[in-house]
């Protein structure tokens, strides 16, 4: 059998993942954010996960991460995400019970395979989530954003 078919996802290039919250709730507001960014960066780091690109929106994020021969994207996604949870809801121990939700991830994530002559796109469209779902909106769901502000 050829090594290629062995993975869903192939090894030695490079995938755009889209994952959400769990129901797509809009959790991901500034103070959480910034510690779900810290704890994704830090799992990517202590599992040795080739992130390039990672940025959040209210409900969902985009990552860029390369695939080495012998690694397995599910894999990494599981550490990334399972991981993050896991810290998150250690120093936010209130968001459990606030969103009403066991996780903080939704279980699945879609991946796109990107070729080299695209990765500059895509990584300039992971860079600017924040600008590109403003211009969709055209407003800040502010109210959405207050619901889980008062967390400390």
């Amino acid at each position: 059998m050829d090594q290629n078919t062995l993975f869903k996802y192939r090894p030695n290039a490079y995938h755009h993942v889209v994952f959400s919250t769990k129901r797509r709730k809009q959790v991901l507001v500034p103070p959480i954010r910034e510690r779900v960014l810290f704890w994704i960066k830090q799992q990517a780091s202590e599992h040795d996960i080739d992130l390039q690109e990672l940025n959040l929106w209210l409900d969902h994020g985009h990552g860029l991460i390369f695939v080495r021969p012998g690694e397995n994207l599910s894999t990494h996604m599981q550490f990334l995400k399972g991981g993050s949870a896991r810290q998150v809801f250690l120093e936010f121990p209130d968001l459990k019970w606030q969103i009403g939700e066991e996780h903080l991830w939704a279980k699945r994530f879609r991946s796109f395979e990107v070729a080299p002559d695209g990765l500059e796109r895509v990584r300039w469209y992971i860079r600017n989530q924040e600008q590109i779902h403003l211009n969709r909106l055209g407003f800040i769901p502010v109210p959405e954003w207050e619901r889980w502000i008062d967390l400390d």
